[in-house]
């Protein structure tokens, strides 16, 4: 029973944050990598809860596929967040409020304050580049397989 539970957060999940991220007044380009990265997200997940919970799919490899669309999620997101940094020439988004501020808080405070946010930008989308990579590399080396 709790199996079903659980695949049910998965989709309402899915469901309230597509719900966020297209209700934001995001550009084209800015909106496609959010959307992708969320449903990126979603799809790790179910990943994990097939790998997981169904008896069939549990020595087929999915875990290793939901962890590598965990990576190409995270990817894109930081690829995204770069993105509209450069797109919006402005850092004034990734900047929170709150006493424990992360380094990505802290380094838009300081590409502000030095007019430095497409460089923060580009530093996002390489790093973002850096996390997806090996993901790709995955899936390219996989498709490589199944082509021959």
């Amino acid at each position: 029973m709790i199996r079903y539970i659980f695949v049910i957060f998965i989709f309402l999940l899915g469901i309230v944050i597509n719900f966020a991220v297209f209700s934001q007044n995001l550009n084209g380009g800015s909106l496609l990598l959010a959307a992708l990265a969320i449903n990126l997200f979603v799809m790790s997940l179910l990943c994990f809860w097939s790998g997981a919970y169904i008896n069939r799919l549990k020595h087929g490899g999915l875990m290793v596929f939901g962890h590598a669309i965990l990576f190409l999620s995270a990817g894109t997101g930081f690829f995204g967040l770069g993105y509209h940094s450069i797109m919006s020439k402005s850092c004034i988004f990734l900047v929170n409020d709150t006493a424990s501020r992360s380094i990505i808080s802290r380094a838009a405070d300081w590409a502000i304050v030095n007019d430095y946010c497409p460089w923060l930008g580009i530093g996002l989308i390489l790093f973002g580049i850096f996390m997806a990579w090996p993901s790709l590399k995955l899936f390219f080396s996989f498709m490589r397989l199944k082509g021959t």
